[in-house]
């Protein structure tokens, strides 16, 4: 069964319904955002990857009125100085991990990047029916941008090559980018980097 409930309790302990665009346009998050933010990655870092995956993630930030990008560093470096309340006493560090709105793609994971909402269901029908793999979990998510994302969790003993990924994104009609390491995605629950619009998750009882 591929009842999205395990990571729904996930997500809803933390309240993933993301925060505000203050950061990418040089404001200061608040409490309540910092901690979201850090519970974000923290549950991708230990119940996603179960600590086997020291993924990348940067993100975005205003100098001189014009938009700058960050460079990747692993979680481990920005992310394990962060106490659990998101607030660090070192500035520099305390400053990328606000500015942090995109991550890896995980080893264990498919992201099926769709173009129309109505792509949705019959790619779930097709996901629930795969009989070779058979995902854990998966998450829907309106991108903030352009489309929606499926996200597709696995075991995370099982690492997909690009290759693999390649053939099972085009299996299902997605954006055969997302199958490389290489490619960095929007971070669940912050605002998209382009549009300032949130990466918000869909329930799958609410597609209509």
């Amino acid at each position: 069964m591929y009842a999205q409930n395990a990571m729904n309790c996930t997500f809803k302990r933390i309240e993933l319904q993301g925060f505000a665009f203050g950061v990418i346009m040089g404001g200061k998050m608040n409490k309540e955002e910092l901690k979201k933010k850090k519970g974000i990655l923290d549950n991708l870092y230990y119940n996603i990857g179960k600590q086997s995956f020291d993924f990348y993630l940067a993100g975005t930030f205003i100098k001189n009125g014009e938009p700058g990008f960050t460079k990747w560093k692993k979680y481990s470096e920005c992310v394990f100085p962060i106490d659990f309340d998101g607030t660090t006493d070192d500035w520099k560090e305390q400053t990328f991990f606000e500015q942090i709105n995109q991550r890896q793609i995980f080893p264990n994971e498919i992201v099926l990047d769709l173009e129309e909402k109505d792509q949705i269901k019959p790619v779930l029908e097709k996901l629930k029916n795969m009989q070779k793999i058979k995902p854990e979990e998966y998450q829907i998510y309106e991108t903030g941008s352009k489309g929606y994302h499926i996200h597709i969790f696995f075991k995370y003993n099982i690492k997909f090559t690009d290759e693999e990924k390649g053939f099972i994104i085009k299996q299902f009609g997605g954006d055969i980018q997302k199958c490389s390491d290489k490619t960095l995605i929007a971070l669940e629950g912050n605002p998209h980097w382009k549009t300032g619009k949130m990466k918000q998750i869909i329930i799958e009882g609410d597609l209509i």
